[in-house]
C-alpha cells in the first residue's frame, strides 16, 4: 500500500468513526511525517506501512487510548448558555425562584458532558453536577440538607467503579451502598445518636488508602502525606456533622469543604512554587459570596453578579504573549 492509499483510507476511517476533525489533523499529519521519516532514512515504503496496522486497527486503537474524542454537535454546547440564562430569568422574574434557580447555568457543563464523553466516566462527571441539584432542591424545598448531603458520595463511588481492580470496584459499591442506606435510615428512623455515622466511615479511609482520594501533601513522605490528608478530610467532615447536628446548619455550612481545592491550589502556589493563575481561585470565592450573600442577605436575585468576578479577573490578569 503506499503512503496517499493508506493516509486516505486512514482519513476516512476516522471520519467513519465520528472522531473530531481536530483530532482526524493530528493523526493524518503524525502518521504522515512517520511515513516521510521511514522513507528518508532508506525504508521500504510499503513495509513501513504494513508494520503500521491497518486504518481500521489504528482507528480501534484510538478509541481505546482516547475514548472521549469522538466528533460532537458543538450547536447544542454553544447555545447552552442562552437557554440557562432564560431559564434563570423566566424562574427569577416570574416565580421569583433566583434560588435554586441559579441551578439552570449546570445546564451548562451537563450538556458538553453529555455529548463529549461516554460510558461510565460520563457518569461520573455528571455525579457532581446531579448531586449538587438533588442536595439543593431536596435542602431549598424540604430542608433536608441533612442526610441528603451524603448525595455527594455518589461522586467517589462512581470514581471508584471506573477502577481496573476489583478491589477499589468493591469500594464504590460500598460506598454507593453505605450512603443511600444512610439516607434511608435518618429519613425513615430519625435516630437520636450518632451511630449511624459508622457507616460513613471507611468511606474516606478507603479513597485515600487505594489512591482515589489525592489532596495536599504536606512533606516529602508519603506516609505523613497521607496521615496528613486524613486528617483533614476526616476533620472536615467531622466538623461539618457537629454545626449540622447541633446547630442545623447543614446549608451554606458545606462551602468549608471548599479549603481543599484552594488549600491545593496554595500548597501549588507557595510550597511547590508551581504558577498558579489568579482566576483559578475565583470561582471558590465567587461561590462562597453567592451562597453567604443570598443567604443572610437575601439577595439571591443579584447576587449571581458576583460570578461576573470569573471572566473579569481571567481578562484582567491575561498573560500577554
Amino acid at each position: 500500500m503506499s503512503k496517499l492509499t493508506f493516509i486516505k483510507e486512514l482519513e476516512n476511517v476516522l471520519n467513519n468513526k465520528d472522531f473530531e476533525p481536530s483530532v482526524v489533523n493530528e493523526v493524518i499529519e503524525d502518521y504522515t511525517i512517520l511515513i516521510d521519516e521511514a522513507i528518508e532514512r532508506g525504508e521500504d515504503e510499503a513495509q513501513f506501512i504494513t508494520r503500521l496496522g491497518t486504518p481500521k486497527q489504528i482507528a480501534k486503537t484510538l478509541q481505546k487510548d482516547q475514548p472521549n474524542v469522538i466528533k460532537v454537535d458543538n450547536r447544542f454546547i454553544a447555545i447552552s448558555p442562552f437557554i440557562a440564562l432564560i431559564i434563570f430569568f423566566y424562574l427569577g422574574f416570574a416565580h421569583n425562584a433566583w434560588h435554586p434557580g441559579w441551578l439552570a447555568f449546570l445546564l451548562i457543563p451537563i450538556t458538553a458532558i453529555t455529548l463529549e464523553t461516554k460510558g461510565l466516566e460520563r457518569f461520573v462527571a455528571l455525579s457532581v453536577f446531579i448531586s449538587l441539584i438533588g442536595f439543593m432542591l431536596f435542602g431549598t424545598y424540604m430542608h433536608l440538607w441533612h442526610p441528603m448531603w451524603a448525595l455527594f458520595l455518589a461522586i467517589p463511588g462512581l470514581g471508584f467503579l471506573t477502577s481496573k481492580t476489583h478491589l477499589q470496584k468493591a469500594f464504590g459499591l460500598y460506598t454507593l451502598f453505605a450512603a443511600a442506606l444512610f439516607i434511608f435510615i435518618v429519613l425513615m428512623f430519625e435516630p437520636a445518636g450518632y451511630y449511624h455515622f459508622l457507616i460513613l466511615v471507611p468511606i474516606p479511609i478507603m479513597g485515600l488508602l487505594s489512591g482515589q482520594i489525592e489532596i495536599i501533601y504536606f512533606t516529602d513522605t508519603r506516609l505523613s502525606s497521607l496521615l496528613w490528608s486524613l486528617f483533614i478530610v476526616i476533620g472536615l467532615i467531622l466538623i461539618y456533622v457537629f454545626i449540622g447536628l447541633n446547630y442545623d446548619l447543614w446549608h451554606p455550612t458545606w462551602l468549608m469543604f471548599l479549603i481543599l481545592p484552594v488549600g491545593a491550589l496554595l500548597y501549588t502556589q507557595f510550597i511547590k512554587k508551581e504558577n498558579v493563575e489568579v482566576v483559578a481561585y475565583t470561582p471558590f470565592i465567587a461561590l462562597t459570596i453567592f451562597f453567604l450573600w443570598g443567604e443572610y442577605g437575601n439577595a439571591y436575585h443579584y447576587s449571581w453578579l458576583i460570578f461576573l468576578i470569573i471572566p473579569i479577573t481571567a481578562i484582567l490578569f491575561e498573560k500577554k504573549t
